[in-house]
Parts: structure tokens; sequence; C-alpha cells
């Protein structure tokens, strides 16, 4: 049986982590944001984290199933204005609902908020100067990497795509050296090279991204 598309829950808080931490394993935020930080917690955290991406009116927070074990193998977050589709609000308990108001208060210690803010402003800024309040964001992307290459982040990438042709609508993204080759396959197309020199803030490395948008193309009847 084929991976099955669902939208995300608030029990599925600590699978999504699970895919983020693991897909992301290789970019310097999280050991530079929280050097401390255990496995544990940098779970707990992003578990956390999910909830406010879920309580978010206009994010679509879809997971990808395997189905032989129930486990979470992929998922992607598709901001699109509500304007569009309405809006999208999982059943949330109060607990939930209070991890998505406070999830900074709840992420682990020590904290290097001058990274943590220069991260959060680069990625702000350039969504503002590249996109209008009609546009659609491609917020996120990941799959495990042992399920990698069987075609699954096309099986994500088509979900939003059809969306963003039904509605003719742009679709905008931050996109990584490994996610760079698929997403320009699916139309988009780079717009400008941004990065975060970790070192200017007390860490190591340097993060890069190419901001990219893909225009609507037209429907296949």
């Amino acid at each position: 049986m084929e991976p099955r598309i669902e939208y995300a829950a608030e029990a599925d808080g600590p699978g999504l982590a699970n895919v983020n931490i693991i897909s992301f394993r290789h970019q310097g935020f999280l050991q530079n944001v929280f050097p401390e930080a255990s496995p544990e917690a940098l779970a707990a955290y992003k578990a956390i984290y999910s909830m406010k991406h879920l309580a978010n009116p206009e994010m679509h927070v879809l997971k990808l199933v395997d189905p032989a074990s129930g486990e979470i193998i992929g998922y992607s977050r598709w901001q699109i204005p509500k304007a569009l589709v309405g809006e999208t609000l999982p059943i949330l308990s109060e607990k939930a609902q209070e991890a998505a108001r406070n999830f900074a208060a709840l992420a682990p210690r020590p904290m290097n908020e001058a990274m943590y803010g220069a991260f959060r402003q680069l990625l702000e800024t350039s969504r503002k100067r590249f996109t209008t309040e009609q546009d659609m964001v491609l917020d996120l992307l990941a799959i495990l990497p042992e399920y990698q290459g069987r075609g699954l982040s096309s099986k994500l990438l088509r979900w939003g795509c059809d969306q963003a042709d039904q509605f003719g609508v742009r679709v905008y993204l931050e996109a990584t050296g490994d996610g760079y080759p698929v997403y320009i396959k699916y139309g988009w197309k780079p717009l400008e090279e941004v990065s975060l020199d970790w070192s200017l803030y007390g860490g190591q490395g340097v993060d890069r991204f190419t901001l990219m948008m893909r225009d609507p193309q037209p429907v296949k009847n």
C-alpha cells in the first residue's frame, strides 16, 4: 500500500518532531540555538512547537503515514490564505493551545536568543519582500532519510501545487540545497540566495537558502 496523506492532529506532535529533527540534522539551527539540549529535550520542544502551526487557521499541516507501521514518515506545512479555502482548525486541548501561545517560554535552556532572532528575521524579511497576502507559502517539507528517493516529496508537493493551480495563486518557499532540485522540477524558480553565518553570533557553520516562487499553472481537465 502507498503511504497516505492526512491532516495532522495534536497527537502527531512527537511524530512531526521526529521527522523535523532527523530531516534537518545537517542544518545549523538546533545545535547552534540550543547547544546543550539533549535529544529528548529537543524532541519535546519540537513537539510543542508543532502546536503553534496546528493552531494557525491558515496553516495546513499534512502528514505522510506509512500504512504498514502507522509511522509518520514525512510532512509538509502549507500556508494558504483563508480567503481561498476558509480556516483549518484542528481540535486542540487546552494544554496544546497553551503550548501554541507560549512555545518560546517552553524552549530548552540555555537558548541563544540572538541566533534565534537572526534566523526568524532572515525568513520573515525575505517573505515580506517577495510575497503578498494572496500568495501561498510552502513553510516546510521533510521526509525521513530512509524513505527518500521514492517520490514521496512529490506526493506532498502535488497536493499543494494542485491547490495553488486551482486558485490561480503563486507559492513561495525557502529551499535548502537538498530540496532545490525537486522544487525546480515542480515549477519553482529562484529569486535570490540568502545565508546565515552562525559564527556572527558565536556559533558554527553557515546555512544557505534559495528563495523561490512558483507561478500558477493551467489546470488539466
